[in-house]
């Protein structure tokens, strides 16, 4: 029976704080913010992946060890200490897991066996590895590895393969790696030093005996393809004595380590004579590995990765040996009270969600709760709490039967973003930005094309993979025999590329929603492209589905095919997804970048006030989810999103100061490959970082500028239009960049920053009171507030890795401080809203308020509330309510229509409020309503937002 975790540790948090571990901030970094957390309200610190990761990684998902703690962040000691300092002030700790992937760099014990052993590694079943699914014969049992820079012959004849001796084992370092050699291949190194030693000392001599009697040990290990685990078992005790004998060559028997020594010499070639590296080309061959240029991956690699990253490969989590192996640390922490619960990454990467969380919650001894639970969904009082990082499509639900909280809270973003974008001007936006870039794609074909470039491009040895598989299903049956591969790659490329979420979750049983996303990838497909032919598409479907062979009931081979199949399939479409959209279209559909966030939608044109009010009301029914406005994996920060919305209020505006910026700033452009760098949608795209991200014009320094050159050096490469990370183009990028630095030189470009800075600042300030409004939303909406590092402040980072840059802890505390013992600080900051304290103001103020209530706002009723008045679409308002007590939300949106104020709007509330008096958090006045009315222009008079509470029992 698992150890039950201590009962303080079962607890959902009230306001989450993310931070980022590194070696440059570490687990005492973080304790000696505690203090401060604490003091902004926050009940849990949300810890970026611990575990130990590649060495200098600055965000911890190339998990290396999933057994240690990351020895750059700290001891389990100092883990342990901050576990004590956060419950010593009633806090606790939301842990970051990986169960998806591994770094398979140098440090990867399991990595490392799988490549000396091949299939008879003890880990060869823990990487998800297709063995035997190469179309190549003599790619049978072996492992492809992308880790060259050049073509393999190259870098061979080069002499970068360097053979070694080292820690009781030869292997091969290349680059930075170190590739060992297969025990089964050390003849080739041991029988020539051996010949040289009997040659030079005689058969007899103790060094010629010892290298003769580890040869024969040596070709007595059984082959990598030898069924029988018995035998290989025996191997790999055998292999052990082997090492410990080359080991002690040095020390007893001289002779054999200097002829080994030597041999290893002669194997690495010499550069200029190709003949000299035969023998290291044959050891190289018999390997369990095929060392090749990395841009081969993209076409043949044979192992399941992180989407199209080489050096993360997934794992087969679903594997219950490999389930236990991954979770044991995270299990441990969790029994031991060290911390409160997991976010899962990724888990559209696990072949069945659904079962991997079920086991999650019965791993660690704790039954989910009923229905009857205390509303956090599966997640309450009596089950682990548990948040899924799970990027739902516009309209789509999480799985009821998955047992977690909630998401991570991207589709909050993506409600909460919408609903400061003006609707009305989506005409006007997307004619000019049709006309200045001369795109007028609408965004689901932008999407399409996207998913299929990533299906063709990064992502083709997964769907060659895929069209194997299916093409073995499908000579099973005589009424799909005759579907060529060629045939079934193209109709599953299209499927792919059609699919409408991220994936399906067939595993066993097919729901209803299930069939209605197949069913719609398949009909988009086949009418995109009628020449395949109906029937092809039709059989995809029912094998994804499940459904037996038109023919009639089908043999177990056929099903275990097809459940093999799709589960795959699953796990196809989800990076496709990702790689096509968040990597690609995002950077490709640049109309309002503030749309085209994770999760996001930028097709659709904002939110009206009774959506996001829909929304958040049914959020009440399960809070148990996060909900962030940042977060480590944002493409912009959401105060750099918060003033770009102000572009759909100034349109007119934006649009003419564009056309004349771009007038001025051609003159910066230069000529590749007979075209001008940046084009259009480019340059659009960089005027509107600018405007986001603008520090004011004495703030353009040189970190600034490098900052945008390498934002747009990173936009370049995943539009991959002009240039990608696969296929760089560094005369273009720099011609990029060159711009970049131009149009932001005083001596060459005065005209435009004075328009820029004019123009950004006033954009910055209505940004702000939008900013404060999303701020405030999040703090009290149902659902879980989720703050990223430094975001409590204003932040103007972008895409990662800008958004990892060190947060100043010391000021943000004697901000607080400041706040805290000055008592006129909402009218002090109304008059200066950049002022770094306004938005920290906001935030402490609404998480204390919530740390205070935890009922009302963990549990309590959503109410919508409405303004009427001619200024009644510039408020968002609702309340929190449970029992007598209840807090109302006020916030502005579309503030640039707001010049005149709010005249006689007002909002109107439930009749059991309509007499009740509030008082207003932020600026500390009594308001009382009067025949159910509150005017807005008292609500809002002193600050761009309040929270006002109400008790009627005291």
């Amino acid at each position: 029976m698992t150890d039950q975790p201590r009962s303080n540790a079962v607890r959902a948090p009230g306001a989450t704080y993310r931070v980022q571990f590194h070696a440059g901030f570490t687990l005492r970094d973080v304790l000696a913010i505690v203090p401060y957390l604490h003091a902004l309200g926050v009940t849990h610190l949300y810890a970026s992946p611990i575990l130990k990761a590649r060495p200098g990684s600055t965000h911890g998902y190339d998990v290396l060890d999933h057994s240690a703690l990351n020895p750059e962040i700290g001891s389990e000691a100092d883990l342990a200490e901050l576990s004590r300092a956060l419950r010593d002030r009633g806090m606790g700790l939301l842990l970051d897991a990986v169960p998806n992937h591994m770094s398979v760099g140098t440090g990867n014990a399991w990595w490392a066996d799988v490549l000396e052993h091949g299939p008879a590694s003890s880990f060869a079943a823990a990487f998800d590895i297709a063995w035997h699914d190469s179309p190549r014969p003599q790619m049978a049992g072996r492992l492809l590895l992308p880790v060259l820079g050049d073509q393999y012959g190259a870098v061979l004849e080069s002499g970068e393969f360097q053979p070694v001796f080292e820690e009781g084992g030869f292997h091969v370092r290349v680059h930075d790696n170190r590739l060992p050699l297969d025990p089964r291949t050390y003849g080739q190194v041991l029988a020539p030093a051996s010949r040289d030693v009997r040659e030079r000392h005689g058969a007899e001599h103790p060094s010629a005996i010892e290298l003769a009697s580890i040869l024969h040990a040596v070709q007595g290990l059984p082959p990598r393809t030898d069924p029988d685990e018995a035998r290989q078992a025996e191997g790999r005790l055998e292999v052990i004595a082997i090492r410990r004998r080359l080991s002690e060559l040095a020390e007893r028997f001289p002779e054999a380590a200097a002829a080994v020594a030597g041999t290893l010499t002669k194997l690495a070639g010499t550069p200029g004579d190709p003949t000299s590296f035969a023998a290291l080309d044959e050891l190289l061959e018999a390997q369990a590995y095929r060392p090749c240029f990395w841009r081969v991956a993209s076409d043949e690699i044979n192992y399941r990765r992180f989407f199209d990253v080489n050096d993360l490969a997934a794992l087969s989590t679903e594997r219950r040996e490999v389930f236990a192996a991954v979770h044991s640390t995270w299990f441990r922490w969790l029994r031991e009270g060290i911390a409160d619960g997991l976010r899962i990454d990724h888990p559209d990467g696990l072949f069945d969600p659904k079962e991997y969380l079920a086991r999650l919650q019965t791993s660690v001894g704790r039954t989910p709760p009923g229905p009857t639970d205390d509303g956090t969904g599966h997640n309450g009082a009596g089950g682990l709490y548990v948040v899924v990082e799970k990027i739902l499509g516009d309209g789509e639900e999480l799985p009821a039967a998955w047992e977690c909280a909630g998401t991570t809270g991207y589709e909050f973003i993506h409600a909460l973003n919408g609903l400061f974008v003006d609707p009305a001007s989506e005409g006007a936006l997307t004619n000019f930005y049709q006309q200045f870039t001369g795109l007028d794609d609408p965004w689901p074909e932008v999407v399409y094309r996207s998913k299929r470039q990533a299906t063709q491009g990064a992502l083709a040895s997964e769907l060659n993979a895929l069209a194997h598989q299916l093409d073995r299903i499908a000579r099973l049956d005589r009424r799909s025999r005759d579907f060529t591969l060629n045939g079934i790659r193209k109709a599953l490329r299209e499927v792919v590329a059609c699919f409408p979420v991220y994936r399906s979750y067939v595993n066993g049983s097919v729901g209803d929603t299930d069939k209605a996303v197949v069913g719609k990838a398949t009909r988009w497909a086949y009418r995109r492209n009628p020449v395949l032919g109906k029937a092809v598409f039709d059989f995809i479907r029912d094998t994804v589905l499940l459904k037996d062979s038109p023919s009639g009931p089908a043999s177990e081979e056929y099903h275990a095919l097809q459940r093999r199949f799709a589960g795959k399939f699953q796990q196809v479409t989800s990076p496709v997804a990702a790689k096509g959209v968040e990597d690609t279209a995002f950077y490709v559909f640049n109309r309002l970048v503030s749309l085209n966030e994770v999760g996001g939608e930028p097709g659709k044109f904002g939110w009206k006030p009774e959506q996001v009010h829909a929304f958040l009301h049914a959020r009440a029914a399960a809070p148990g989810g996060l909900s962030p406005l940042s977060t480590h994996d944002t493409k912009r920060g959401e105060d750099v999103r918060a003033r770009l919305n102000v572009l759909s209020e100034l349109t007119a505006e934006w649009t003419q100061h564009v056309s004349r910026w771009s007038g001025y700033n051609r003159a910066h452009k230069t000529e590749v490959d007979d075209r001008l760098a940046p084009d259009a949608n480019e340059e659009y795209l960089l005027y509107q970082t600018l405007v986001g991200a603008w520090p004011g014009r004495a703030g353009v320094s040189d970190e600034f500028r490098q900052r945008i050159r390498d934002y747009m050096k990173k936009a370049l490469a995943e539009a991959k239009v002009h240039t990608s990370w696969i296929n760089p183009n560094a005369e273009y990028e720099a011609a990029v960049a060159a711009f970049i630095d131009r149009t932001l030189d005083p001596q060459q470009s005065d005209t435009f920053l004075l328009e820029l800075d004019e123009f950004a600042d006033r954009v910055a300030g209505l940004g702000r009171i939008n900013s404060l409004a999303q701020t405030l939303i999040r703090c009290t909406a149902p659902g879980v507030p989720d703050t990223y590092q430094g975001t409590e402040s204003w932040d103007l980072s972008l895409v990662d890795p800008d958004n990892r840059r060190p947060v100043d802890y010391t000021a943000r505390a004697s901000w607080l401080h400041e706040l805290d013992t000055q008592g006129t600080a909402a009218a002090d900051l109304a008059r200066n809203l950049a002022d770094p304290r306004a938005k920290l103001f906001v935030t402490a103020t609404a998480l204390r308020c919530r740390r205070d209530q935890q009922e009302l706002f963990a549990h309590g009723d959503y109410v919508p509330v409405e303004a009427t008045g001619e200024r009644g679409a510039n408020a968002f308002a609702f309340l929190r309510t449970s029992g007598t007590g209840a807090a109302l939300v006020v916030t502005t949106r579309l503030p640039a229509s707001l010049r005149d104020g709010w005249g006689g709007t007002a909002l109107t509330l439930p009749s059991e409020w309509a007499d009740a008096a509030w008082k207003n958090l932020l600026t500390g006045e009594l308001i009382s309503s009067r025949d159910a009315q509150l005017p807005l222009s008292e609500v809002l008079k002193g600050f761009p937002v309040a929270l006002l509470i109400c008790d009627t029992g005291t």
